[in-house]
């Protein structure tokens, strides 16, 4: 399955204030790797890096680095986060969107109460930690 992984499920799993649903999110992922790829694209690991301590930056990059490789902002076209905004996200918000429907991933996993509300028509699902959990389960 192709993921993406919104920066708050990064810093509940590996952070100070912890989420039990991202943390088994985490070792769910990591037990069955070979049937998931991870997308990242840079403004999800600035955030995280500006969200994590130095120790759990290294364990974020630590995780990321043998399962995913960082995309850079400027490959997603931009009229895709506009089409996002139209339909009332944010700019960063409707940019990890379009992320997602540039890469052509089946999951979005945010615990984002912006995304979660959004979910007409969309190419990709919406999930929260725990339900993308049990969605792989």
């Amino acid at each position: 399955m192709e993921l993406i992984l919104d920066a708050n499920e990064y810093i509940f799993a590996l952070g100070l204030m912890k989420k039990e649903t991202c943390t088994v999110l985490f070792e769910q992922i990591l037990k069955n790797i070979s049937d998931h790829h991870i997308h990242i694209c840079r403004t999800i690991v600035d955030e995280i890096r500006q969200n994590l301590s130095l120790d759990e930056f290294r364990e974020f990059i630590l995780f990321i680095n043998p399962i995913s490789t960082i995309d850079e902002d400027f490959f997603v076209p931009f009229i895709l986060g506009e089409k996002y905004m139209e339909k009332g996200l944010k700019p960063a918000d409707a940019f990890i969107a379009a992320y997602t429907e540039w890469t052509g991933a089946d999951v979005l996993v945010t615990e984002n109460r912006h995304f979660l509300t959004l979910h007409d028509n969309l190419p990709f699902k919406i999930l929260s930690a725990e339900k993308c959990f049990k969605l792989l389960k």
